[in-house]
């Protein structure tokens, strides 16, 4: 799970959205490796400034 984390906020840093960055996370490791709401919660978190993923 923090790996997937850590890859959502190289998206994030990346400018992507969190439905675009949730999509490439699935081609990646598979259909449901996260869901949209999943990565729409941690780029909130990224938004307001809190970095830590663990």
């Amino acid at each position: 799970k923090e790996k997937i984390r850590y890859i959502l906020q190289f998206f994030f840093d990346k400018g992507e959205n969190a439905s675009q960055a949730a999509e490439n996370v699935n081609s990646v490791y598979g259909p449901d490796t996260v869901i949209a709401n999943h990565a729409q919660f941690w780029f909130r978190r990224f938004r307001s400034g809190n970095f830590d993923v663990k």
